[in-house]
């Protein structure tokens, strides 16, 4: 009998455990998403072999900056890291019938957390105000990358 009872109390504890380890995974996934996997996802209209193609392409888009990468030359549009804004700004992008690619790039935490207000910000503002906000985080990004290249 008392192996019986000892083996419910184990069973009990053990879906508590999965149930509150399942609870938790599912309301924090984010920060931990945003610790382990320190990624953003960066928008860009084109990849060029050289500077002055890669220029000509940046001067019809004014909130844009110019990233080399292995020696080629990306204009990128926007850098996000919250997978609801890449959703929200990709919508955007699409209805201002602008393409454009999407790429991962590793990033430090410190950067994600600077980027991470500006995210709030946009989802909190309206479409109008997104076009000041995303030069905002392409200036970020451009401090970001000249330091840590």
């Amino acid at each position: 009998m008392h192996m019986k009872e000892n083996v419910k109390i184990f069973l009990i504890a053990l879906i508590l455990g999965m149930a509150v380890a399942f609870f938790l995974s599912y309301k924090f996934q984010d920060e931990v998403a945003f610790a382990l996997n320190p990624e953003v996802t960066y928008f860009y209209i084109g990849t060029y072999n050289n500077m002055d193609d890669a220029s000509t392409k940046a001067y019809q888009y004014p909130n844009s900056l110019i990233y080399e990468n292995d020696g080629l030359y990306q204009v990128v549009i926007g850098v996000y890291q919250d997978k609801s804004i890449i959703a929200l700004m990709s919508s955007y992008f699409q209805d201002k019938n602008i393409s454009f690619y999407q790429e991962q790039m590793k990033v430090n935490s410190t950067f994600l957390k600077e980027i991470a207000n500006y995210e709030l910000l946009i989802k909190a503002s309206d479409s109008s105000y997104y076009e000041s906000i995303n030069a905002s985080l392409l200036n970020l990004f451009d401090e970001y990358i000249k330091a840590n290249n």
